[in-house]
């Protein structure tokens, strides 16, 4: 009732807004050119200031759709240039919209046929293959405390929704319901009660009353010259109720996924860094290079890695690692009740129920996959206490055995040089794969050698049926054994950054709104690189050079940037800054 409400309100209201908005102008200007010439009447006056008013609620609201469906997150100023979101809004289009597709070599083109090849394809791709898997039963998985099984199990407060509820993005892309965040905090006091009840009802039963785990899959490209429906990444848009839900779970769940994930996986688990992965495989290939010593890697490349976990899998997973009963019923209903309907082009096709895989864009989904990938270490541990594989020896003194590094689905397998380490791996693999539904794809996957032979390399290439792979590579976003006082060592990171600051945006977007982008930039791209590598004084100069033109349109004149720290850049003219002042955060 409330969705239909709002959608016609929202006709009402915003129907046709530029022509309205060019109208009231039209209007008002001829008002204002015949008060020049003679005096207005009063209602003619009080006629100016309605039809101000007006335009002034108007275009608040125009910019506010503008703003929504540019999707820029990073634009807190709300930049007011439409120019930019009209831009912004046109190249989204152009790059999402599929007018045609490649099904089975054949080319599909039409509005119905491309629903129903896109409808075909994805419940075929989420449905559940008739296949007997393996058991975890024998497999040793850390277990929860008695005390963290409880605690994950306790009722939930008003003040725990509300903490989540505002946590959220209040304009993120809405699910079946059409409701954004921004309407529950707006209207909090009326419906925290209905929030609280349907959180209540959940603990008490675990049931999911229909439509709420209706979900949205949006279909995002993951290259530029789009062939196939496999070039797309699904990324779930869930209800706004469903997300609360979800988030509150994930938050329990959060406190204590550091007691069941070892320390091989460190993504999503308090105090692990995405750079402790990278750390690591550094130093091993570097102290490999040093001393001579043999380095077999195997970086794996699992295929569709979320869309093909085997629901049966992760209850087992959780089993073994002593999770609660009720938590399990809660889970099974969270993943197993889930209803999509796929985004074409904007329109919807028909739904169906997802018989496997964890959504991308449930707050869940990412602890479910740690957990998932428990199973792999598992198997490596067990594998090397069998004395099946030998992993590879950091040190002398006090030696420490590496096997695996894995950060979500992106997986480095590493030990010495030995065909029983090539025959180890590629059995290990195939069995997660039988256990847990993650499809390892080979033909992807590469193999890299260090100190050792390269017809040795290729030979064992041919048997696992993989990639050859070579020194540098990148893992988690940097490379691997890489030389950072090159220049061609940071082409990929000023590529990046030029893209996102792009001349057509510095020409659209006001200054502010320039300040506001190169503080996004900045904060995420250099830094995570200028993180863990130092970079040559030409990389610096380059960087300034991009953000001066992108910030003042290519004039240098006097103006240079100061580099105070990593993470805070602090940017000048030699006077003092823009008009004397110094630009604090940028």
């Amino acid at each position: 009732m409330m969705k239909t409400t709002l959608n016609e309100w929202h006709l009402t209201h915003t129907n046709n807004l530029p022509s309205r908005i060019d109208s009231l102008k039209n209007s008002i200007s001829v008002l204002e050119s015949k008060g020049e010439v003679e005096e207005l009447s009063e209602e003619e006056v009080d006629g100016i200031h309605e039809m101000s008013a007006a335009l002034f609620s108007l275009s608040r609201v125009n910019a506010s759709i503008l703003w929504q469906q540019a999707r820029m997150s990073w634009l807190r100023e709300r930049d007011a240039n439409s120019k930019y979101f009209h831009a912004i809004m046109s190249s989204r289009r152009c790059r999402n919209v599929i007018s045609s597709i490649l099904v089975d070599g054949n080319r599909v083109e039409g509005v119905s046929e491309v629903q129903e090849a896109v409808f075909n394809h994805f419940q075929q791709h989420f449905a559940s293959p008739n296949t007997h898997r393996p058991r975890a039963e024998n497999l040793r998985f850390q277990m929860l405390y008695y005390e963290e099984g409880v605690s994950l199990t306790m009722p939930f407060g008003v003040d725990e929704i509300k903490e989540v509820v505002w946590d959220c993005e209040s304009f993120k892309s809405p699910g079946p319901d059409g409701i954004h965040t921004g309407f529950i905090k707006d209207f909090w006091p009326e419906l925290k009660d209905d929030i609280l009840r349907f959180m209540t009802q959940f603990h008490r039963n675990g049931r999911l009353s229909k439509g709420i785990n209706s979900t949205f899959i949006a279909l995002i490209p993951k290259v530029d010259s789009l062939q196939s429906l496999n070039e797309f990444r699904p990324i779930a848009l869930v209800g706004i109720l469903y997300k609360i839900l979800a988030k509150i779970l994930a938050n329990c769940l959060r406190k204590v996924m550091i007691s069941v994930i070892a320390e091989t996986q460190t993504t999503f688990v308090k105090d692990r860094q995405i750079m402790d992965g990278i750390l690591i495989a550094n130093e091993v290939v570097d102290e490999s290079r040093k001393l001579k010593k043999d380095l077999l890697l195997f970086k794996v490349d699992f295929e569709k890695a979320y869309d093909s976990i085997d629901w049966g899998y992760l209850d087992d997973v959780l089993r073994r690692m002593a999770f609660p009963t009720l938590w399990r019923k809660w889970m099974k209903e969270c993943v197993g009740s889930a209803i999509a309907s796929i985004l074409v082009n904007g329109s919807p096709t028909n739904e169906f129920p997802l018989k496997r895989g964890l959504r991308q864009g449930d707050p869940l989904s990412p602890f479910h996959f740690l957990n998932v990938a428990e199973g792999l270490n598992v198997l490596m541990t067990a594998a090397m206490e069998a004395n099946l594989f030998t992993g590879y020896s950091v040190g002398s003194t006090n030696p420490i055995v590496i096997s695996h590094l894995q950060f979500a689905d992106d997986t480095l397998l590493m030990g010495v040089k030995s065909w029983a380490n090539g025959r180890t791996l590629r059995a290990v693999l195939f069995l997660f794969e039988a256990m847990s539904g993650l499809k390892v794809n080979f033909h992807k996957s590469m193999l890299f050698g260090v100190n050792i032979d390269e017809s040795w390399v290729h030979e064992a290439t041919s048997v696992m049926s993989c990639k050859i792979g070579r020194l540098p590579f990148i893992y988690l976003g940097l490379p691997i054994f890489g030389d950072p006082r090159r220049l061609v060592f940071w082409e990929p990171v000023l590529d990046r950054i030029k893209a996102r600051l792009s001349e057509w945006k510095s020409i659209n977007l006001s200054f502010g709104g320039r300040l506001v982008l190169l503080k996004f930039v900045l904060s995420s791209l250099p830094v995570y690189a200028l993180s863990f590598f130092k970079a040559p004084s030409g990389i610096i100069s380059s960087l300034e050079s991009i953000l001066i033109k992108f910030c003042w349109g290519g004039s240098e004149d006097n103006r240079k940037i100061a580099w105070i720290d990593r993470n805070t850049i602090c940017m000048n003219k030699e006077s003092g800054g823009i008009g004397g002042e110094e630009v604090e955060g940028i």
